[in-house]
């Protein structure tokens, strides 16, 4: 059952992706939407928390999340100022799937985390398309303080994960599932 744990999660989930593309964001407090978004929506949930554990298994640094989360907000300012793109949806899922390809090859993990910030910004760049128009600095906002939450977060559980290999390769497997679950979706 524990094997199977990240998959059912990924299927139970799959429904309050983050990205719909037809609406923006539009509630009371745009702040509290931006600070929401990234723990809700399972495809930047477990981005962030990928990103942050390869960070810390590939080198113990915080310039992997750093470049993540200013790559972030890059393509939030770029999808405010542009529109959505074909294929949007399918880097986002990619990534996950680069994440556990990373913690599944250590022999490639480094040059796999490096393409994370570049899958980032596409991130970004959906957050920026779908904020309101009018609410896009506080929710930008929001979006960025989880979002260097999250890594915080997936930086620690890294470090834990160090020295535990079999754990880092079900995390890995479980975000592969977790792409192969969104992509058939």
């Amino acid at each position: 059952m524990k094997r199977l744990l990240p998959l059912l999660l990924a299927a139970a989930a799959a429904p309050v992706l983050a990205h719909t593309g037809t609406e923006p964001h539009v509630h009371t407090s745009a702040l509290q939407e931006g600070l929401l978004h990234p723990v809700t929506g399972l495809d930047h949930l477990l981005m962030l928390l990928g990103t942050g554990v390869l960070a810390a298994v590939t080198g113990r640094s915080l310039l992997l999340p750093l470049a993540t989360l200013a790559a972030m907000l890059v393509g939030a300012v770029a999808g405010h100022y542009s529109t959505e793109f074909v294929g949007m949806e399918t880097l986002i899922t990619l990534s996950l799937a680069v994440a556990g390809l990373a913690l599944l090859l250590p022999s490639r993990q480094r040059v796999l985390a490096w393409l994370m910030p570049a899958l980032a910004l596409v991130h970004g760049w959906a957050h920026g398309v779908e904020a309101a128009p009018d609410a896009f600095w506080q929710f930008t906002a929001g979006f960025v303080m989880a979002s260097a939450a999250l890594l915080a977060v997936g930086f620690g559980a890294g470090a834990l994960l160090r020295r535990h290999q079999r754990v880092r390769q079900l995390a890995g497997g479980g975000l592969v599932a977790a792409a192969a679950v969104l992509f058939a979706g």
